[in-house]
C-alpha cells in the first residue's frame, strides 16, 4: 500500500514537472519559429502574433476559455487602432499638419532642439543600437506585461487594459484633431528648416547596418500614420507599464523606470519624436492610469449606490402600497 502511494506521488510529481516543461517548451518553439520567420523576411512580429504564444501556453494549461475571454479586449484595441490609425493618417495627410509648432515649443523650452543636439554631438553606433532596441519594444512590451498581469494579478490586468484603451483612443482622437510631424520630417530643408538636418536613424541603419529594409517595412505596414507624433505612444505605453509596476511592487518596482527612460531617450535620439511629444505621452498615460484606477471605480461605486437606493425606494413604495387599506 505504501509502495503504491509512493509511486502515485512520484507519478504526480513527474506529471507536474512534464506539464511545466512542455508548457514552456511549446511556446518557446513557436517563438523560435516566429523569430526565424521574421529574420528571414525582414519583418517585425505584431502584437497578435506574440499573443498566439501566450495562447499556446494557456491552451496547454487548459486555460483557453479564460484566456480568449480576457484577451479579446486587448486584441481588439490593437486591431482597431491599426485600422483607425490608417484612416486618420490619410485624413491628416490631406489636411493641415503641424510642422513648425513643436519646433517652436522645443526652442522656447530648451533653447535648441534636443534631437539635433543628440544626433550632432552624441551620435555613436552603440547609442544607435541601444535606442533601436528600446524603441522596438513599443508593441511587444505591453503584450508581455499584460500576460504577466493576467497570470499573476488579474485584478490589475483589468485596470491595465482599461488604462491602455483610454490612452490609446485619446491619442487617436488627438492624432485626428491635431496631427503633428516628427523631427525627421520637420527638421529638414524640404519642409522649410534652415538649420542642421535631422536624421531618421532607423532608416539609415537599414542601409548601413542591416543592409535590408527592416525598419522601412515596419514603418510602411505597421506605422501607417507618419503624423502621429503627439502624444507619443512610445512614451505613453512604457509609462503606463511603469505606473502599474510601481502600484504592485512599490519600491521594488522602481527599476522598471529604466524602461520608459530608455524608450524616451531612443525616441528623441532616433529622430522619431520631440521631447514635447514625450511629455504629452507621459501626461496622457498618467491621466489614463488615474481614470482607470480612481475615476472609473468611483463612478462605478456611485452608480452601484444609486441603483441600490433606487431599488430600496421601489421596495418601500411597494410595501407602502400593499399596506394601504382598500
Amino acid at each position: 500500500m505504501q509502495k503504491d502511494d509512493a509511486k502515485s506521488k512520484s507519478d504526480a510529481r513527474l506529471d507536474s514537472t512534464s506539464s511545466r516543461v512542455f508548457g514552456i517548451l511549446l511556446p518557446a518553439v513557436y517563438v523560435a519559429i516566429l523569430l526565424a520567420f521574421c529574420f528571414v523576411y525582414k519583418v517585425w512580429p505584431t502584437p497578435e502574433l506574440i499573443a498566439v504564444c501566450f495562447l499556446i501556453y494557456a491552451a496547454y494549461n487548459k486555460w483557453t476559455r479564460r484566456f480568449v475571454r480576457d484577451w479579446i479586449p486587448i486584441l481588439l484595441i490593437f486591431v482597431s487602432y491599426e485600422a483607425m490609425d490608417t484612416v486618420i493618417g490619410r485624413l491628416a495627410s490631406a489636411g493641415g499638419v503641424h510642422v513648425e509648432q513643436p519646433i517652436d515649443a522645443e526652442l522656447r523650452l530648451f533653447g535648441s532642439v534636443p534631437t539635433l543636439v543628440l544626433q550632432q554631438f552624441f551620435r555613436s553606433p552603440f547609442l544607435d543600437f541601444l535606442s533601436a532596441f528600446f524603441y522596438s519594444l513599443h508593441f511587444i512590451a505591453p503584450v508581455v506585461f499584460a500576460f504577466l498581469l493576467w497570470k499573476y494579478s488579474p485584478k490589475n490586468y483589468q485596470g491595465f487594459i482599461i488604462a491602455f484603451a483610454i490612452g490609446t483612443y485619446s491619442a487617436l482622437i488627438t492624432f485626428l484633431l491635431y496631427p503633428v510631424a516628427p523631427p525627421w520630417y520637420g527638421l529638414t530643408s524640404a519642409h522649410g528648416w534652415n538649420g542642421p538636418q535631422a536624421i531618421r536613424v532607423l532608416l539609415q541603419m537599414d542601409k548601413q547596418e542591416f543592409r535590408s529594409p527592416f525598419y522601412k517595412t515596419i514603418f510602411d505596414y505597421v506605422e501607417s500614420n507618419p503624423f502621429a507624433a503627439f502624444p507619443s505612444l512610445h512614451a505613453m505605453y512604457p509609462w503606463i507599464i511603469s505606473l502599474y509596476a510601481l502600484k504592485i511592487k512599490k519600491k521594488r518596482g522602481l527599476p522598471m523606470l529604466l524602461f520608459p527612460a530608455g524608450v524616451w531617450f531612443g525616441a528623441v535620439y532616433l529622430g522619431e519624436h520631440y521631447v514635447v511629444d514625450i511629455i504629452g505621452g507621459a501626461v496622457y498615460g498618467t491621466c489614463a492610469f488615474f481614470a482607470a484606477e480612481r475615476l472609473i471605480p468611483l463612478v462605478r461605486e456611485r452608480w452601484r449606490m444609486y441603483r441600490a437606493t433606487q431599488k430600496s425606494n421601489r421596495t418601500i413604495s411597494q410595501h407602502e402600497s400593499a399596506s394601504r387599506p382598500v
